[in-house]
């Protein structure tokens, strides 16, 4: 009797799971979510058994997982951690999947709802086509994408695109409308794109529209599209040196969060080095078209020897700030911050070397590793990859000036350009008031976006956007700071570096500088040229912008194996 009730107690069991499992939904589901605190956002969902995936783009949240998934009769819940804050998704359905979000840590705050629909991915359909082709942004880039639609056995219409250097593989479109020829499709980024796809023929031309921007895409009609990103250098499992993760808490409120790799061959404890990101919020991998150059210095400097602590700028990633606005605020001296803190940290880990950690900074990471190395007394090394040596002021319409060349523009077209960006430039520095920059940076707006050829609508709203970037404090900082009395003050080993073809830092002005502030100085510092190479340091034809995502290179194998000769050779110890 009692293993009769055993059996019977146990095919209850089961079948309670079974019916739990057979509740949760499956597949790929996309729609509105209302989100406390956000704009109405666009939601793809993926159920993977009794777990998934959800995408924001609007919020920049792309495969992330959901944590404690519960599925059962009465319908799914899960939670969702976007930038510090959890949101708690109760939802029930077959045919559409709806219900509530609301911050788990305030529940008295009124809570959103999402209505998602099912979206299978386009290319699993039956009857689906593929077009393949690029937006070229003249002198910026050229973005491979390959846009897929069907329509479904609902009669709706269903369409994905994939681009490969946004890690976008098959990424639902939003279907704002659509007629026997054309469709309207939305790419629900933080900035919207449109785009108006002709709907049948082997070759057809695509409007695109985001922002103020417009342009034409030409797309063939292709069986078997590409929608692979290749970058060999990128290491992969297993890995011979161990990752930890990293989380500390700044005095200011915010957290910054990174992987420190640290060897696991050769004898402790082992020198180090922090990576400093250039311009602009990055993530730990200082990822840029596809390519995530501080992942491959990290992976070769560890396999060499060397642990390394790179780290996702605040605001970005797992370095949660408390208000997004707070970061309006901040200068290169703020994120200066940011390293120190993390400097502190690494010293107190074990298997590193307290006494030789050094700092390697590439572009405006290159302003920010001096000033820390000048404000302490425990850097033992500064790297500088491709690191500023004027200030903004003065390099600024150098950089313009090289890339508008090598974009083909005329020298007439670039002297009037570089003279107005000059003018702008140096009534910002002086405290002009924006009734005084409006007309100049109107004409400055105008000569550019006639030089690159891109429809670009110049009206207030453009002006004023244009006039309130420089009013940010960061520029203001940039502008004005110079790099040079810092690097002359150093008093351990400089290893810099440059590209004969970096157009946004030129090492005709920048390296040269360095290596005259710093002999002149009697420090020891070492630079190095590399003919032919960019500013993220890979083998160029022009050293363009819009070259980065086309070369399969990130960082050329040459710069590593001297960086990393260059570190061992400066701090071998006595044995």
């Amino acid at each position: 009797m009692d293993s009769l009730m055993r059996t019977l107690i146990l095919n209850t069991v089961l079948m309670l799971l079974t019916m739990a499992a057979v509740a949760a939904p499956q597949g790929r589901w996309a729609g509105p979510t209302s989100v406390p605190g956000w704009p109405t956002l666009f939601t793809v969902v993926e159920f993977h058994g009794q777990r998934g995936e959800v995408s924001m783009l609007q919020a920049n949240l792309l495969q992330s997982l959901m944590e404690s998934p519960k599925f059962g009769p009465e319908g799914f819940s899960f939670d969702l951690n976007a930038y510090g804050v959890v949101y708690r998704f109760d939802g029930s359905g077959e045919d559409i999947l709806s219900g509530s979000v609301a911050p788990v840590q305030d529940p008295s705050t009124a809570p959103g709802d999402f209505r998602w629909m099912p979206h299978p991915v386009v290319a699993t359909m039956p009857g689906f086509r593929s077009y393949s082709g690029s937006l070229r942004i003249e002198g910026v880039a050229s973005i491979d994408m390959v846009i897929d639609y069907a329509v479904g056995s609902d009669d709706r219409l269903h369409a994905d695109i994939s681009i490969p250097i946004q890690k976008l593989d098959s990424f639902p479109l939003e279907v704002r409308s659509k007629t026997a020829d054309s469709a309207e499709l939305v790419l629900a980024s933080s900035v919207p794109a449109t785009i108006t796809l002709p709907l049948g023929g082997e070759e057809i031309t695509a409007g695109f529209k985001q922002g103020g921007f417009s342009a034409e895409i030409a797309m063939v009609r292709t069986a078997e599209p590409d929608r692979t990103l290749r970058r060999p250098q990128d290491p992969t499992p297993p890995l011979p040196y161990e990752l930890r993760d990293v989380l500390v808490q700044h005095p200011d409120g915010h957290s910054l969060a990174g992987t420190l790799t640290v060897p696991v061959d050769g004898e402790g404890p082992h020198p180090a080095v922090v990576l400093i990101s250039g311009s602009g919020a990055q993530n730990r991998n200082e990822e840029i078209m596809g390519h995530r150059p501080f992942l491959v210095l990290s992976d070769h400097l560890t396999r060499q020897g060397i642990a390394v602590l790179r780290f996702d700028d605040r605001g970005v990633g797992g370095s949660v700030v408390p208000d997004q606005r707070m970061l309006l605020d901040d200068t290169s001296l703020d994120f200066a911050s940011d390293v120190s803190l993390l400097v502190d940290h690494l010293k107190t880990q074990p298997g590193i070397d307290s006494d030789r950690i050094g700092l390697v900074g590439h572009s405006e990471g290159g302003i920010i590793a001096p000033i820390i190395a000048d404000r302490r007394n425990d850097i033992a090394f500064v790297v500088l990859m491709a690191a500023p040596a004027r200030s903004g002021l003065r390099l600024l319409p150098d950089q313009s000036a090289a890339l508008m060349r090598a974009s083909g523009i005329d020298e007439s077209v670039i002297d009037a350009i570089v003279a107005e960006q000059t003018n702008v430039l140096r009534k910002v520095t002086e405290g002009a008031s924006l009734k005084e920059l409006r007309e100049p940076i109107r004409r400055l707006s105008v000569l550019q976006i006639d030089a690159m050829n891109i429809d670009i609508e110049i009206d207030d709203e453009f002006i004023d956007n244009a006039i309130a970037s420089t009013t940010i404090p960061w520029i203001r900082w940039f502008l004005a700071h110079d790099p040079a009395p810092v690097l002359k003050r150093l008093d351990m080993p400089v290893y810099a570096i440059n590209g004969s073809l970096d157009l946004q830092v030129p090492a005709s002005s920048e390296l040269t500088l360095i290596q005259e502030v710093m002999v002149e100085s009697d420090r020891d510092v070492t630079t190095r040229l590399y003919p032919g190479l960019n500013h993220l340091f890979q083998p160029a034809t022009t050293g363009a912008v819009e070259e980065y995502a086309e070369i399969e290179t990130t960082l050329d194998p040459q710069v590593l194996r001297d960086m990393s000769e260059w570190i061992r050779e400066r701090m071998n110890r006595d044995e």
